[in-house]
């Protein structure tokens, strides 16, 4: 007499059944993860990058958009400091002209402006100033 078994069936396991085997700092982790996955997506909506927190006479470093970062004025990176901030503008607005109110203005950096917003403008001089 011959005996056939099949494949063994795996056992389906709910999320919450798997969720609650894992040992403490597995589920410390999984957690951590989620709110990441959660929170990044709004930090990047909302422009949390370094341009867009300066404000007038914060100390900024960089030769480009990507590389522009607040800085403290008296580190030996910072390369500008921040004479203006023009909100509500848009990219026509962001020409020679548009700093003209900060005759020390040597540099300006634009930045558009998010889901409807206009953008801002910022107008940088020499650190020293």
């Amino acid at each position: 007499m011959s005996h056939f078994t099949g494949p063994e069936q795996k056992s389906k396991r709910s999320i919450g059944t798997w969720f609650r085997g894992l040992r403490p700092i597995s589920k410390f982790r999984v957690v951590l993860f989620g709110i990441a996955i959660l929170v990044a997506p709004f930090a990047i909506y909302f422009g949390l990058d370094e341009p867009n927190q300066a404000e007038v006479g914060d100390c900024m470093a960089g030769q480009s958009a990507s590389e522009l970062r607040t800085v403290e004025c008296t580190d030996a990176a910072a390369e500008w400091k921040v004479l203006g901030r023009l909100t509500g503008k848009t990219e026509a607005d962001h020409n020679d002209a548009a700093c003209a109110a900060y005759p020390e203005t040597e540099a300006s950096f634009y930045e558009d402006g998010r889901r409807f917003r206009k953008g801002f403008i910022l107008c940088l001089g020499p650190a020293g100033a």
